[in-house]
């Protein structure tokens, strides 16, 4: 059984354990958290429960058995082919933590970092071996999201890059390449490019944050859940993409220039933003929606793999 060390034991590191567990693989965890353990076992089974409604013949016990917790950085790193950090987004200590990696696992081993923002180049500035380290970001909640996208930096090998792939892809993760390292990645520059719009269309009084939101639900996001930008466009227009985009594209660039401006993102407005959303959710009821998220993100995954839209 092939072995991967997580590094990080918490929501991110715990999903990435369960996931490549469920693919076959060995996983080994490590946390200097004393209490790792514990809240590993509590988010373990959260987590499996959202997965069943996925596949309600997966197995937790078979899982459960090849993820190894109380794991020593020397441990984790031991004959392991990848090593997923998922630490603190804090570029000082990952950076200290891909030191140790780098003097304790082999030179082949990979070391993959769960970064939303922070560039492998930077994470990795003080490792000697520069050429195994990667950017692998996956997407919230990552237990039923199967995305991770792979980045390296001009030191990194291309062998590198594709072992990472392939690796990814056989635990079941529909795995992308970022060609070129560039802040955010592809799923957080999509999503940043929404959100600045979301805020400027809500700060400028254009729309309340509620019919914002049901926008994307009721619209936007029921055809992408299985479908990008570029198959809607082709889909669009009687000719395919080419006609779609010369029919619309005087409107799409009206558009981008008036979207050309980065959103303040004040205290003042961020106090009136959380004033407004704690009106819609109190916040003792956001636990209860983020388990019915989780479900329903499960159930569309289910309906998606039954139609053969899935990984």
């Amino acid at each position: 059984m092939r072995k991967v060390g997580i590094c990080g034991a918490g929501l991110i590191g715990a999903s990435w354990a369960i996931g490549f567990a469920n693919a076959g693989y060995k996983s080994l965890v490590y946390d200097n958290d004393p209490n790792s353990s514990e809240n590993f076992k509590n988010i373990f089974d959260k987590l499996i429960q959202d997965i069943k409604l996925i596949d309600p013949d997966i197995d937790a016990e078979i899982i459960k058995s090849n993820i190894q917790l109380n794991c020593s950085m020397e441990k984790i790193c031991e004959d392991s082919i990848l090593i997923q950090e998922s630490v603190v987004e804090d570029l000082k200590v990952k950076q200290d933590i891909y030191k140790q990696l780098d003097e304790l696992t082999s030179k082949d081993t990979i070391l993959a970092s769960s970064s939303s923002y922070l560039v492998i180049s930077k994470i990795s500035e003080f490792v000697e071996h520069k050429h195994r380290c990667i950017n692998a970001h996956p997407a919230l909640p990552p237990h039923v999201v199967p995305f991770v996208e792979i980045a390296g930096s001009q030191d990194t090998s291309k062998e590198i890059i594709n072992e990472a792939l392939n690796i990814y892809k056989k635990a079941n993760y529909a795995a992308i390449l970022v060609k070129r390292e560039t802040e955010g990645f592809v799923l957080n520059r999509l999503q940043g490019a929404l959100l600045n719009e979301a805020v400027r269309l809500h700060e400028g009084g254009f729309a309340s944050m509620e019919d914002i939101d049901i926008a994307l639900k009721h619209a936007l996001g029921i055809r992408w859940a299985f479908m990008g930008p570029f198959e809607i466009m082709d889909l669009n227009a009687p000719e395919g993409i080419k006609d779609s985009f010369s029919r619309y594209r005087t409107g799409i660039q009206n558009l981008a220039r008036q979207q050309n401006t980065v959103p303040s993102y004040s205290d003042e407005y961020l106090n009136k933003l959380d004033k407004e959303q704690r009106q819609r959710l109190d916040y003792h009821d956001r636990s209860d929606r983020i388990e019915k998220r989780n479900k329903m993100i499960a159930l569309i995954r289910k309906l998606k793999i039954e139609l053969g839209e899935d990984v």
